[in-house]
């Protein structure tokens, strides 16, 4: 009797997106068995990628319609370039994936420097989606090269950041620390603001943006503690003006501190973003009704905890007493954790000593020949 598998996978980042990890997966099984009927589900937490969910929910009729918009933005340097967001059509709503204006994949690894990058274009496409009509954003976050708690776009949208002399304050996380007033944008209290976050990290301390995230983005050790200050400092101009405290709210620290700087500007509502698009796409149903799941992500780790795809994946299949195989480019403890969480098994593409340009080189070979010795051993354990 032929099998039903599930694939539902994140991105290798920089060297493969969720289709073709999907697609790659999807290629091993059927190697190994030509029966097996394999679904495949490219899928996000929300940040990146989370447009391509979208359209695959329209295609496949779980979702009722809506299409990419293109509008000139910039990147986290401040370069103009052009990017896309998503416009519901049943609603007067808009997706927005911070990484699409200010990831770091657009940012040149030697040019990396949270202390100057900015949400700003992020901003500009918020700006174009609001003037269109929207009157939802929903704000996926992931994939950033920023570390400015959400102050470009709050600069981008007509709000002013100014310091003590009432100066604009230049864009980039380092400049928080000279804040001293802030001015919200007009008309933003009219928005249903949204942040898909799947991360619980709090804006400040040891588990915060600038320490977790920063050294990601291009800080150095003297950088991070700079940048943590100016945050703290932020935290509390943001207090003084709504009243509203920042600094420890779980998922605070996603994107930079941007969950948490819109949170307290303008009253967004921090959600799963695994969870919405979870919903919009039936994944639970989809789960309930296969024999194996599959997931992957590049980096399967302590960070996966938080709220990562593969995580989120497992939990589900769990709950529905479905076997979930993990696929990643490299895994690190805590393993025992992972299988409480649903992970049944997880394995590395590493078939051998490799350098990572290697792997990334070969990466879909890699995880077409993971998945078909997988699955072979499936079959040998099944007969």
């Amino acid at each position: 009797m032929s099998k039903r598998v599930l694939i539902v996978c994140d991105s290798f980042k920089e060297s493969l997106n969720a289709a073709g990890v999907a697609q790659a997966i999807a290629r091993g099984i059927g190697a190994a068995d030509a029966t097996a009927r394999c679904t495949l589900m490219p899928f996000s937490d929300g940040g990146e990628g989370a447009i391509g969910v979208l359209e695959q929910a329209i295609a496949a009729g779980t979702l009722s319609g809506g299409h990419r918009v293109t509008c000139p933005t910039k990147d986290a340097l401040g370069r103009p370039i052009t990017a896309a967001y998503f416009r519901f059509t049943d609603r007067p709503a808009a997706w927005i994936e911070l990484s699409a204006a200010s990831g770091i994949h657009l940012i040149e690894p030697q040019a990396r420097n949270p202390k100057i990058t900015s949400t700003y274009g992020t901003g500009l496409l918020i700006r174009h989606a609001i003037e269109h009509g929207a009157q939802e954003i929903i704000l996926g976050i992931g994939g950033s090269a920023t570390n400015d708690a959400g102050a470009g776009i709050i600069q981008a949208m007509g709000g002013q950041l100014l310091d003590q002399h009432g100066h604009e304050l230049p864009h980039g996380g380092l400049a928080l620390s000279e804040l001293d007033k802030i001015k919200l944008p007009e008309g933003v209290q009219k928005i249903n603001w949204r942040i898909a976050c799947d991360v619980n990290n709090p804006l400040l301390g040891p588990n915060g943006a600038s320490f977790i995230y920063g050294p990601q983005k291009g800080a150095h050790t003297q950088d991070i503690d700079q940048l943590e200050r100016a945050l703290t400092h932020f935290a509390q101009k943001v207090e003084d003006t709504t009243g509203v405290h920042i600094g420890s709210i779980p998922g605070g620290g996603a994107a930079g501190g941007t969950a948490a700087g819109l949170h307290g500007l303008l009253k967004a509502e921090l959600i799963s973003g695994f969870e919405l698009l979870g919903t919009m796409t039936n994944l639970n149903d989809k789960i309930k009704a296969c024999d194996y799941v599959f997931t992957a992500e590049g980096r399967i780790d302590h960070q996966s905890l938080q709220g990562k795809v593969p995580i989120s994946v497992a939990k589900l299949g769990k709950k529905h007493h479905k076997p979930v195989i993990g696929i990643a480019g490299s895994i690190q403890p805590p393993y025992n954790t992972y299988k409480e969480l649903g992970l049944t098994s997880v394995f590395s593409i590493q078939n051998g000593p490799m350098t990572l340009a290697e792997s990334q080189h070969q990466v879909a070979q890699l995880i077409e020949e993971t998945a078909y010795r997988v699955w072979s051993l499936i079959k040998t354990t099944e007969r």
